[in-house]
């Protein structure tokens, strides 16, 4: 993760603040939005590759996805099974415009839904969805409980939520992580998931390459936690 941030650092002087990158991720916007969203891209490869490696789908499932940047992978979800239709919900103005832009043919063949909006206020019936994921979002939700008992309102019993995380112990130790991440451990996230109706089935951890970033080497790893709505 976060190879990008040596690049940026070196594309933009002054090198931008670790508060800076943090909102950006948080939020892309401005000049910077398209530069962010492609070095996340990169950097989520791997994570992508992993929640997707466990994402199970059957021929005319509806699937969401929560905070999609710029849509990049949108096609590649789209393979995993036939018939499939993929909604996704992102509230940065500038990567739903992007998103719109670089997946325009699969708009106007009915294979996918964009919209604008957030996780606690999703313009969708109940019961909608057989799959919800996400990358790298949970970090940035004040009101867990909010964000997830409106995803669970919108998911068919015994649906699943895959979230794709870096661990707490990966991620507090790198420079940008400030208060705007909200960390919590594996142990917290069950807890949290489990008030709101969600039993954990599975988790999956892998190691990827360290990264360097303000002259310093960071580990990296990924994580793929798998939640079934409680019928």
């Amino acid at each position: 993760m976060l190879q990008f941030l040596k690049k940026l650092l070196q594309k933009f002087k002054p090198s931008p603040t670790p508060e800076f990158i943090a909102q950006q991720l948080r939020q892309p916007n401005g000049v910077f939005a398209k530069t962010i969203a492609a070095r996340m891209n990169e950097s989520n490869r791997n994570l992508y590759k992993l929640v997707l490696q466990h994402l199970e789908l059957q021929p005319g499932d509806q699937v969401l996805e929560i905070g999609f940047g710029n849509g990049h992978f949108f096609k590649e979800i789209l393979k995993k099974a036939e018939r499939l239709k993929l909604y996704g919900i992102d509230f940065a103005s500038a990567m739903v415009k992007a998103a719109r832009k670089d997946n325009s043919d699969l708009i106007r063949q009915g294979l996918l839904d964009v919209q604008m909006g957030s996780s606690d206020q999703l313009p969708y019936a109940a019961s909608l969805f057989d799959a919800v994921f996400c990358i790298n979002v949970i970090y940035f939700w004040d009101k867990p409980f909010a964000h997830l008992q409106e995803i669970g309102r919108v998911m068919k019993p015994g649906a699943r939520f895959y979230v794709g995380i870096r661990p707490k112990e990966i991620m507090e130790k790198l420079p940008f992580t400030t208060p705007v991440f909200k960390l919590r451990g594996v142990e917290e996230i069950q807890r949290i998931f489990g008030e709101c109706g969600f039993e954990l089935i599975q988790t999956q951890q892998e190691t990827e390459p360290p990264v360097i970033m303000y002259g310093a080497t960071y580990d990296m790893a990924g994580m793929c936690m798998i939640f079934e709505k409680k019928a």
